[in-house]
């Protein structure tokens, strides 16, 4: 049975939506007819200016018994067309444990690919988490560094005669988690592969390039299940060598300038964590919001 938190972030999600009613989208990360919604578990391979807020998360229960809720954010600029910067940040309540703040994580990331015929899209990143940052059980003594590939497929160019599978599409990511130092207090840091996939089915691209979608809810959502691990690959403690992760059906709701998502987190084992979370979140597109001000690339250097 879900938490009474995953009940509570249900109903907040869903308060949201009727107060947001809006029309359909147009969000940032477009390659060809694809839009790429923004994902939860992994990331999009778009680049663009965005805010993220709130994210909250119930996570699933720890192998040891810890309860833990996370309010984050995430806020991206774009620097240059196709290379943003984002700032992430937020606060866990850990039950035992008390209250805590996440160390400050930064990514630079740029869109370097988008074949458009394909509607193929390609992002390469790099992530900082620094470390003396966060507080309580958050805290880390040192910065950890990830470099990181984001790839998104759009199946609509697949013949007429597959028509139902057009609107399907694929993300994944993958990147490499490498401490700033080995050992602390005489404790190994293990070097962590984290890597993913996501499966789509988007409604608006049914609704506008297959078949017409008479009710306005339902052609604007985008059924998702994320699929998202950790394999400790370097430096690792003996016992530890185990890939965790958690599969994550949900549904993504898009409006013209936002969406919101909210999706189950179902742990792949017992290491991963015991009964089921969850995670929503409501995600603002500035570049569609504030396209001449704040929603545009400090610079346009390289733009045609």
């Amino acid at each position: 049975m879900l938490s009474t938190t995953w009940r509570s972030v249900a109903r907040a999600a869903i308060g949201v939506a009727a107060a947001l009613w809006l029309s359909p989208a147009f969000a940032h990360a477009v390659c060809g007819d694809r839009i790429f919604p923004a994902t939860l578990g992994i990331d999009d391979p778009g680049v663009g200016d965005e805010l993220a807020l709130p994210t909250l998360t119930s996570q699933p229960q720890g192998s040891d018994g810890t309860r833990e809720f996370d309010a984050t954010f995430s806020w991206t600029k774009t620097i240059l067309p196709g290379l943003g910067l984002s700032f992430s940040d937020g606060g866990s309540w850990l039950r035992p444990g008390g209250y805590g703040w996440q160390a400050l994580d930064t990514e630079l990331k740029y869109n370097f690919m988008c074949l458009a015929q394909h509607e193929f899209m390609a992002s390469a990143g790099f992530d900082v988490s620094w470390g003396r940052t966060g507080t309580a059980a958050q805290y880390s003594p040192f910065n950890t560094y990830s470099p990181i590939l984001d790839v998104g497929k759009g199946f609509g160019d697949l013949p007429a005669s597959l028509n139902i599978l057009r609107p399907l599409a694929i993300t994944a990511e993958i990147s490499e988690a490498i401490p700033g130092q080995s050992w602390t207090d005489g404790l190994q840091n293990p070097t962590t592969l984290n890597w993913g996939f996501t499966l789509q089915y988007s409604l608006p691209y049914y609704n506008s390039h297959i078949g017409q979608i008479d009710n306005d809810f339902l052609r604007r959502l985008v059924p998702v299940t994320e699929f998202a691990f950790s394999t400790p690959i370097a430096n690792v403690p003996s016992g530890s060598q185990i890939t965790t992760g958690t599969i994550q059906p949900g549904v993504i709701y898009e409006g013209d300038t936002w969406q919101l998502a909210v999706e189950a987190l179902i742990p792949i084992n017992s290491a991963s964590g015991r009964n089921i979370g969850a995670v929503a979140e409501l995600h603002f597109f500035l570049d569609d919001i504030f396209p001449d001000s704040l929603g545009k690339p400090i610079s346009k250097w390289g733009q045609p």
